[in-house]
């Protein structure tokens, strides 16, 4: 059964709320782009990454607000940028999973390489003017959708349209099916994109009805994501010829846990409101 808002969330508008969304994504973005151009540490590029696909997701969450040409350009920028960073994260995930000797240290020069090329595609690109140049726009009045309908979404509470956010990211993910074992690696790797949309949409506006079945529901989505990296990672080692061997049996057990995870989260109740006080449906 969904919760009652908490007083605190009831009074944020859905502007208010897409502007503090932003302002997380941004400087986690900004913090981690430092970070891979400062250091060689792997988790630069992979949370660098997060950050740009947590901002696609607000985009698509406030999609009612947002002026269309916005939505396009901005997301069309962090799209870019997060391609390049993959180039590198993809290197990285080669070069850690390798063991000792010739093989690990050619997987390890060849990121090294990888990381230079990335650098100076981020540098040459101009990357660290993306957040000021967000930030920018946002002072203007262009980001904003016009019309009646727009402005009182956006002047409105922010559980109404998070509610409705949430309830077409889960019918996206439902309509995946429920046997992640007849998936290919190309449609589980689909499906792990729009959970990870509906985990960060939920890290958006679950706070808004909290509870334990909100916990309970965003822990579960935590492991099954990390099930579904692992099994992803794995299928790009097979890609790359860079499977060792013995990996089998952990691919099995990696689909055995995301399977049980899932047929847990489709079956259990979905704990927001969807629309103007109307319970959500699974």
């Amino acid at each position: 059964m969904a919760r009652d808002l908490t007083p605190e969330a009831a009074e944020e508008t859905a502007e208010a709320a897409f502007r503090r969304i932003l302002s997380e994504c941004l400087d986690a973005y900004d913090r981690n782009l430092e970070r891979l151009m400062d250091s060689d540490d792997p988790e630069g590029p992979h949370k660098a990454r997060v950050a740009l696909r947590r901002l696609r997701s607000a985009l698509v969450a406030f999609e009612a607000l947002l002026d269309p040409d916005f939505t396009r350009k901005v997301g069309r920028r962090a799209r870019h940028l997060f391609r390049i960073l993959g180039e590198l994260r993809d290197a990285d995930v080669l070069a850690g999973h390798q063991s000792k000797g010739p093989r690990a240290a050619a997987a390890a020069r060849k990121a090294e390489r990888i990381r230079t090329r990335v650098r100076a595609r981020l540098r040459h690109g101009k990357a660290a003017r993306f957040s000021a140049r967000l930030v920018k726009a946002l002072g203007g009045k262009g980001w904003r959708r016009g019309g009646r309908r727009a402005r009182a979404l956006a002047e409105g509470p922010a559980a109404l349209i998070g509610g409705r956010a949430l309830g077409d990211c889960w019918a996206t993910c439902l309509s995946h099916g429920s046997d992640l074992g007849r998936m290919s690696d190309t449609e589980r790797h689909e499906m792990r994109k729009d959970l990870k949309t509906l985990r960060y949409t939920v890290e958006f506006f679950g706070p808004l009805w909290p509870g334990t079945e909100q916990e309970r529901f965003l822990s579960r989505m935590k492991d099954l994501q990390d099930e579904l990296g692992h099994l992803n990672d794995l299928a790009l080692l097979r890609r790359e010829g860079a499977d060792e061997g013995g990996r089998a049996s952990e691919a099995d057990e990696a689909l055995r846990n995301a399977s049980a995870l899932w047929q847990g989260l489709a079956l259990g109740p979905v704990w927001w409101h969807e629309g103007e006080g109307r319970p959500a449906s699974a």
